[in-house]
């Protein structure tokens, strides 16, 4: 044959390695990316904690975080997120999502925990504006917050330490203010008289 047939086909089968050693590289990094809704930020200080919480879980970086709507973006590599992860039979959403709680309750002791993304549009919510009693450590703020943090139908709730009130975000199809009242008063907490 000749010579530069011969090096032309080594260039090619050269090239054909590469590209494939190539796609194989850019597949095996790529980064997997998952948006839930976070229970547990009730107040701005939780963010820095949410942050450092994260940064202990391995494989797991915080892609995007919205303090307003309490949402974020996980970004991870799905093979090593899923013990025992199959690329024939990839794990579903809800699988990932356990996963990630999983994770995330386990490195916070259990004060962050995920749910999925809200599916109503910010501007359809009734926010709903509720005085406590004395919320003087960040203990009885996140007390306060989770006696309706996990009811059907609040989206999203804050509580402000200097007016000690919590800010609550509402599908006003699934709950009212009442509803709150209600779980705020089983929860032990004191509220203002008239509330």
């Amino acid at each position: 044959m000749d010579h530069k047939i011969i090096e032309t086909a080594r260039g090619i089968r050269i090239g054909i390695i590469t590209g494939m050693v190539l796609c194989v590289m850019i597949l095996s990094s790529r980064a997997d990316e998952s948006r839930h809704h976070i229970i547990g930020l009730f107040e701005p200080s939780r963010q820095d904690d949410l942050r450092e919480c994260v940064k202990t879980l391995p494989e797991v970086e915080l892609a995007n975080f919205d303090y307003e709507t309490a949402e974020v973006t996980f970004r991870y590599d799905v093979a090593k997120l899923i013990n025992g992860y199959n690329p024939k039979k990839p794990p579903n959403a809800e699988a990932i999502t356990k996963r990630l709680d999983e994770l995330l309750r386990a490195a916070s002791n259990g004060t962050f925990t995920l749910q999925p993304p809200a599916t109503i549009p910010k501007d359809k919510l009734e926010s709903v504006a509720i005085r406590i009693g004395i919320l003087d450590c960040k203990g009885c703020r996140y007390a306060a917050y989770l006696a309706v943090a996990k009811l059907d139908g609040v989206e999203w709730a804050t509580v402000d330490a200097k007016t000690n009130a919590l800010q609550i975000w509402i599908d006003p199809a699934k709950t009212k203010r009442a509803a709150l009242i209600e779980a705020l008063k089983k929860a032990r907490l004191e509220l203002p008289e008239g509330e």
